[in-house]
């Protein structure tokens, strides 16, 4: 999964816990994040870690938090890349102001260095942002992508699609409980682990050795192209509704 939005969801995650605690804040980073800058809106404060944006988020009165990131996706080639994805940490206040902070990564020697700024939402929101579990409609397009991947010649890409698809269906995963993921994955609703379990894996996307790397020569060889494009873009909505579900519907 690209990093990028692999940390939004891991601060809003982190955030939500906290804030249904009343606790401070508990964010595990990875080992390749250097350093977090957080300029804020009136750009008077710059946190410089995640619990200092949090700690003064809960100054100006934090109620809630949302992670989004916008539907569908078009290019899948570059979605390895960093600061393409418009992902973005949507901040809720109890005096009806809404922010939104948005990621900048920059590699200096194999380690990012991450500034997070803050824009003010200025449309009015009626309400927050609901998302819906999409369970169904996700183990339908890895079942129809896993019997592409087959046609292709590309049992890889199918396995990897059907155990997505068995974990979805009930399949256990418990053997991942001590990785960095499973440290949260078993304190969250079983059906919001699943999903971004099974988004995690079947997220096949990006440069070379990937999903749309050799397969779509093969899609063009056997006609198959259109049932190719059409398949990639709805898994890669379908992992996207995934990730909203899993991170703000808890």
């Amino acid at each position: 999964m690209n990093g990028e939005i692999a940390q939004i969801c891991n601060i809003v995650l982190a955030t939500k816990s906290a804030l249904k605690k009343r606790s401070r804040i508990k964010y595990k980073p990875v080992y390749y994040e250097k350093s977090y800058f957080h300029i804020f809106n009136n750009k008077k404060y710059k946190a410089k870690s995640i619990e200092e944006w949090f700690d003064y988020c809960i100054d100006r009165g934090l109620q809630n938090i949302k992670f989004l990131i916008p539907l569908p996706i078009k290019d899948s080639d570059s979605l390895n890349f960093t600061n393409i994805s418009q992902a973005s940490i949507v901040c809720f206040f109890d005096n009806k102001l809404v922010t939104y902070f948005t990621p900048k990564w920059e590699d200096y020697n194999n380690e990012w260095y991450i500034i997070y700024t803050e824009h003010e939402w200025k449309l009015p929101l009626k309400s927050k942002p609901k998302f819906y579990d999409n369970t169904e409609n996700f183990k339908e397009v890895l079942n129809r992508i896993a019997i592409l991947a087959d046609k292709i010649n590309f049992p890889n890409f199918g396995n990897i699609f059907r155990k997505a698809f068995s974990i979805l269906n009930g399949e256990s995963f418990e053997n991942i409980r001590n990785t960095f993921y499973g440290e949260t994955l078993f304190k969250i609703p079983k059906i919001n682990a699943r999903l971004f379990y099974s988004a995690k894996i079947s997220n096949v996307f990006g440069g070379m050795g990937s999903w749309n790397d050799s397969p779509p020569y093969y899609t063009h060889k056997k006609g198959l192209e259109i049932e190719y494009d059409n398949l990639s873009e709805e898994l890669l909505t379908q992992i996207r509704l995934a990730l909203l579900y899993y991170v703000n519907e808890w």
